[in-house]
């Protein structure tokens, strides 16, 4: 009997411990868009900053949205710069050609998410840059 009732407890925590997994992976999708928006805002926001002639209209660094002061004044586009919620690290960059200012960011897992929109097949398809709608 005691050996019934401890492998009715490992299936059941065997369960729970995927419904945690699952749990887990769509939290960090839901953060994924949404410090993926904070981002793509944030680079919208520097670029429609007026600066002087010649000066870059997009960022070099995700760093730079953090104090901006190409106009004299600090504007801060961003708050922090969040790690990247799937992988807890960098993000992907999206680059301009020519200059390689940032346009947008991406996650650098190939892992497929549960809550992306549809046609993403990985965390690395799903972009969140300024020429997206």
């Amino acid at each position: 009997m005691l050996l019934w009732w401890v492998a009715i407890g490992g299936f059941m925590l065997a369960a729970a411990g995927r419904s945690w997994q699952m749990d887990a992976r769509r939290q960090a999708d839901t953060e994924l868009q949404w410090r993926g928006e904070q981002i793509r805002a944030a680079l919208t926001s520097y670029s429609q900053v007026p600066v002087a002639e010649g000066v870059r209209r997009l960022p070099l660094r995700l760093e730079d949205l953090l104090e901006d002061q190409r106009t004299g004044q600090t504007v801060r586009h961003l708050r922090r710069v969040w790690p990247d919620p799937v992988t807890r690290g960098e993000w992907g960059l999206l680059r301009q050609p020519g200059d390689g200012a940032i346009v947008g960011v991406f996650s650098l897992s190939t892992q497929r998410p549960l809550l992306a929109p549809a046609g993403i097949e990985s965390y690395a398809a799903w972009r969140f840059d300024i020429t997206a709608p």
